[in-house]
């Protein structure tokens, strides 16, 4: 379940290995989810609009595009996602 969550609304900076420049950014969320009553991580949301998260809200891992590398493979992160 999500315990709270905010916005990433600038590029990260290096050295980060995603393929964001200040011409094709989008704000991304990244939240503290709760797994269990005993487990809590930091990880990135799929959802981004701040209005449509709430505390408490069931969510399921997925995984999401991260960048195309050198040798030109798809590289994927984990996310979570709202149910």
């Amino acid at each position: 379940t999500l315990v709270a969550w905010t916005t990433q609304g600038f590029v990260p900076k290096q050295p980060y290995a995603g393929s964001e420049t200040a011409e094709n950014f989008e704000p991304f969320a990244f939240g503290l989810i709760e797994l269990g009553d005993v487990v809590r991580v930091e990880a990135r949301l799929t959802e981004n609009d701040p209005a449509k998260l709430k505390p408490g809200m069931e969510l399921e891992l997925t995984f999401v595009p991260f960048y195309t590398d050198a040798e030109g493979t798809d590289i994927v992160t984990w996310a979570f996602a709202p149910i």
